[in-house]
């Protein structure tokens, strides 16, 4: 494994994060936590309460959950009156914490906790604020009148009293024009961390069965379908497939449906989204990972350093097969492990007989550009450079 050199220089006294969902479904958010531990005397995350299991961090983070356990789509349905308690308390939190003297950072991980942190800016200290934008909020299609509406409406105004912004990809630069030239605007896309990933052990490649797995959101538009059709082509299970993530029922039953239809039933399996502590080992059993995305909202069509999946694919040693367009091939273009699809069942079948006759050679090869060059840790500790560097000229003035 190969570690990148941590920032040097004094430490942090204490660096406050928020996130107004369970950080555990957001990896770039653990991997940047994981790294503010190392640089900091004290980290506290506040987040939402939406996992039961937490990942292990280490002992200098603070973890403050706001809420009782229940998922996002519970969270969703919850009275107004509900919704609103819920806000103020995170709010609060936030506001509490980093308004001590010790607190020489904010760091906000998505537009509701920008929001929140907008709201108290009056009342708070002057203190270093970073605002990285995980994922866009489409506005078209978020409700006016709901919290996260709200918070949408009011994100090019909290903008301006941030003093870092970055984003998962450049790209999606473009959507953010109001950006002041003073904020220092950085690109970290969402590898996955030496810390998570780095003393993993990579599985078999080079078996009998190959196992292909598609990790994330399971939805149309990934060309889950033509997997199943390719899966029946072939006999003896020789060929399996992995869904792991959240999937509305009706589309579950689709491919169940489809699945037993092509009698392939017994070669799919399911797994329901689960700890992030848990996910390497199991995408590290596997051969192939499936990074397919044809869909075509704003989000998606910006996706190039965006989509971890791809790269947490690549962290345990699977070829991964995206979907052949202009910002894949700019970003992966250069990597042998990366192969490009049309969704179409005969694209698949011809790349996956292809990784079969090659898959240990392949694996080997992804794990090393995640090592080399393809890890959080490669990206954001110049970023956490520049950052301290402006947190000790504020101390020195």
């Amino acid at each position: 494994m190969r570690v990148s050199e941590k920032p040097a220089g004094k430490q942090i006294k204490r660096i406050v994060a928020g996130i107004y969902t369970d950080a555990d479904f957001f990896p770039p958010t653990i991997s940047a936590i994981l790294n503010f531990a190392e640089v900091s005397e004290e980290v506290i995350l506040i987040s939402r309460n939406n996992n039961a299991e937490d990942y292990p961090y280490p002992s200098n983070v603070r973890l403050k959950k706001i809420g009782r356990l229940c998922s996002v789509r519970e969270m969703e349905n919850q009275p107004v009156a509900i919704k609103a308690i819920e806000f103020l308390k995170f709010s609060f939190y936030l506001f509490w914490f980093s308004r001590n003297e010790k607190c020489e950072l904010v760091a906000l991980y998505d537009h509701i906790a920008l929001f929140s942190f907008f709201l108290s800016k009056n009342i708070s200290r002057k203190r270093n604020v970073w605002y990285h934008n995980h994922d866009m909020p489409i506005k078209g299609l978020i409700k006016r009148r709901s919290l996260g509406g709200l918070a949408a409406s009011h994100e090019e105004k909290a903008i301006k009293y941030i003093d870092f912004f970055s984003l998962p990809s450049l790209e999606r630069l473009q959507f953010y024009p109001h950006i002041d030239k003073q904020v220092s605007v950085f690109i970290i896309p969402n590898y996955p961390s030496l810390k998570v990933y780095g003393n993993l052990s990579p599985g078999n490649k080079s078996g009998e069965t190959v196992k292909i797995i598609y990790q994330g959101f399971i939805g149309p538009g990934h060309a889950l379908e033509e997997a199943i059709q390719c899966v029946a082509n072939y006999q003896e299970n020789s060929f399996q497939l992995i869904f792991k993530g959240s999937v509305m029922p009706d589309y579950r039953e689709k491919l169940d449906n489809l699945a037993r239809e092509l009698e392939v039933y017994d070669q799919v399996q399911w797994f329901q989204v689960g700890p992030y502590k848990e996910l390497p080992k199991l995408t590290a059993s596997c051969t192939i990972g499936i990074g397919v995305n044809k869909n075509t909202d704003i989000v998606n069509l910006n996706q190039g350093t965006a989509s971890n999946k791809i790269y947490e694919y690549a962290a345990c040693g699977l070829p991964v097969i995206v979907f052949d367009n202009e910002q894949f091939r700019r970003y992966l273009g250069k990597y042998e492990w990366v192969f490009y699809t049309d969704g179409s069942v005969d694209s698949l079948k011809d790349i996956m007989m292809g990784i079969k006759k090659n898959a240990a050679e392949l694996g080997k090869l992804a794990r090393e550009s995640f090592e080399r060059e393809l890890n959080f840790e490669k990206v954001f500790f110049p970023v956490l450079e520049k950052v301290k560097a402006s947190i000790e000229k504020d101390k020195a003035n």
